[in-house]
């Protein structure tokens, strides 16, 4: 156990173990969760529109404090862009939105988590959130917050390929395989690895 009289210990663990995002990166994928939940119950209309309310709720206290997060800055364009087809789109159109909305969705996540990486890596903005700003330039945070957000780029890539491929198959059966059982399970693994990384570093 370390004692409150080892100050240095302290700052030390913290240091390690702080890293990472923290749990607020969670909230910003509610948008996208609800999306993708609609989605398969609902019409696209309604997926659209909730996923939008969402995202502007979650985006709104950064943005209003000065600090917003491009993850939720994203969501929101994301789900204006999809309400606006659903509400113009012809049906044919709108249909092939629906049916491929949880890839294009997978697909918007993908491209938002790289292209951060030409600016400040999305990870890094709520790992801020609970490190110290002194930490903020160090090289260490630094590559850990972009080894996390390659990470989760990759993830969302691979859940776009999995999304396709339930979109082209069409089946009950492929729907639960490749539209929520693969998913969940690369969600799973990087929510721990995500721990796993912040922990080590």
């Amino acid at each position: 156990m370390v004692s409150a009289s080892d100050p240095a210990k302290v700052t030390g663990d913290a240091h390690r173990t702080e890293h990472g995002p923290g749990t607020g990166i969670y909230l910003a994928f509610v948008p996208w969760i609800l999306f993708s939940l609609i989605t398969q119950h609902d019409t696209l209309k309604a997926a659209a529109v909730v996923a939008l309310i969402a995202g502007v709720l979650i985006a709104a206290p950064a943005v209003v404090a000065g600090r917003p997060r491009m993850l939720e800055i994203g969501a929101v364009v994301a789900f204006v862009g999809f309400t606006i087809v659903a509400f113009i789109a012809d049906p044919a159109t709108t249909h092939w939105v629906a049916r491929y909305a949880r890839a294009i969705a997978a697909l918007l996540l993908a491209l938002i988590a790289f292209s951060s990486l030409l600016f400040v890596p999305f990870t890094e903005q709520y790992a801020r959130e609970s490190v110290p700003e002194k930490f903020w330039s160090t090289p260490r945070f630094k590559q850990v917050n972009r080894q996390l957000t390659v990470m989760w780029g990759c993830v969302f890539l691979a859940m776009m390929v999995s999304h396709i491929a339930a979109g082209a198959i069409d089946t009950r059966r492929g729907n639960t395989i490749f539209n929520w059982v693969i998913p969940i399970i690369l969600i799973i693994w990087a929510v721990k690895h995500t721990g796993e990384i912040s922990e080590a570093a």
